[in-house]
């Protein structure tokens, strides 16, 4: 995969994100107001749809394996472009949940899943593969940065149903620029990574390898705390006598801050092993918890976030590259995918666990129960990994950065 065949990829993420994830947010009051509903009622779609995502995701995963990923994502963009436009010709409550549940179906089928697969069966060479994960991720990384204003902005000037038609209008331009620029000139898969046909097919060390359960565990917690963070950000700093407005412009670093991490490890900053690499995102995210809670001015709340969101985006590249490394590379679509799965349930549960939570005890008290469980996770899993003799040890030494100007990435 050529270097702007990676940037065209990531781009369409961006887009991916902006439009079937981040800019949900921006409808909902509009839509509440319209509909005459309850905030929890709008917002129960968008849930609906997490879970639908969640329920396909291990089938996108084997879908990729079997090297269907590009026509998977052309599939689910022009299908969720085409909801879109429908969504806006039939407004209701119902139809809001249908639309959204195929919605999460999309989700599954364009967001980062078979974007991963499609770059770990492109690039056997470890370095080569996590550069290229870092650069689709780090420009994916914008999509809330770039749609929520955009998207806010479109509202305020054309109304919802507009601001929607626009949002499915970019989605359809992205995923046709995406079949040219990246797909139309991909090359053949190899014939050595035919994957197994299901997952009840395949050898028992790659459908249930040693350390996955904890792995996906490990991964699924860092997706319960970084929804449940970013969600309830506002009301933990108001138990500490911050004002919304002031919480409101400290939230805006967790997407921002997501960036640096992956910026680094396109450009061969951060070398080592992909375990190193996952202990280094979960203790920076640990870190980051313990600060918000207990920081005792502005200033180092600030410092906090910005440490768990560096965390945060470093464990989303992490987890493709890491599965890959450490186990089969023919069977990583369906591994990823069932990771993916806990992680949207987790995603989905997070908020609403963690603010029940907050109501028995506080905020600082549950972010440090989980910085905490970071903590012994990391532990753990380097136990294991220590006395594991996986094929991936030697592997994974191997994952040292070569020059910047490695002819593989030259434009």
């Amino acid at each position: 995969m050529t270097p702007r065949a990676i940037v065209a990829l990531g781009i369409g993420q961006c887009v991916n994100w902006g439009v079937l994830y981040y800019a949900f947010a921006v409808l909902v009051v509009p839509l509440e107001r319209e509909l005459g509903v309850a905030t929890w009622v709008v917002t129960g779609a968008f849930s609906l749809a997490l879970l639908m995502s969640a329920v396909l995701a291990p089938t996108v995963g084997r879908w990729g394996d079997r090297d269907r990923g590009p026509l998977m994502m052309q599939a689910g963009g022009f299908i969720a472009a085409a909801l879109l436009v429908v969504w806006t010709l039939v407004p209701g409550v119902l139809l809001l949940y249908i639309v959204w549940a195929g919605l999460g179906l999309c989700m599954a089928a364009t967001l980062y899943e078979p974007a991963f697969v499609i770059i770990g069966r492109a690039h056997e060479d470890s370095t080569r593969r996590l550069r290229a994960l870092a650069a689709v991720t780090l420009v994916g990384g914008l999509a809330s940065t770039v749609f929520l204003p955009v998207t806010g902005l479109s509202v305020a000037a054309i109304g919802w149903r507009g601001a929607v038609l626009m949002l499915a209008a970019m989605l359809a331009g992205s995923t046709w620029a995406t079949r040219v620029w990246v797909f139309s000139h991909r090359p053949a898969p190899s014939t050595g990574l035919t994957p197994p046909q299901s997952a009840g097919d395949m050898p028992a060390d790659e459908s249930n390898p040693p350390g996955f359960l904890l792995l996906a565990a490990m991964f699924a917690l860092a997706s319960l705390a970084g929804a449940a963070f970013t969600s309830n950000f506002i009301p933990a700093l108001g138990e500490r006598d911050i004002s919304p407005a002031t919480a409101a412009m400290l939230g805006g670093l967790i997407g921002v801050m997501q960036l640096p991490g992956r910026a680094l490890l396109m450009n061969g900053m951060l070398a080592g092993s992909p375990t190193r690499l996952l202990a280094l995102s979960l203790g920076l995210q640990s870190a980051g918890l313990v600060g918000v809670a207990f920081a005792p001015s502005i200033g180092f709340i600030a410092g906090g976030t910005m440490v768990f969101a560096l965390g945060a985006g470093l464990t989303t590249l992490v987890r493709p590259h890491l599965v890959q490394a450490m186990f089969s590379t023919r069977s990583g679509g369906a591994l990823n995918g069932r990771i993916a799965r806990q992680q949207q349930l987790a995603r989905a549960a997070g908020p609403l666990a963690i603010a029940w939570l907050a109501g028995l005890a506080s905020y600082a008290t549950v972010f440090t129960v989980i910085a905490c469980t970071f903590a012994l996770s990391v532990l753990l899993y380097a136990r294991f990994a220590h006395k594991t003799d996986s094929p991936c040890r030697d592997a994974s030494r191997q994952v040292l950065w070569k020059s910047r100007d490695d002819a593989a990435f030259r434009m």
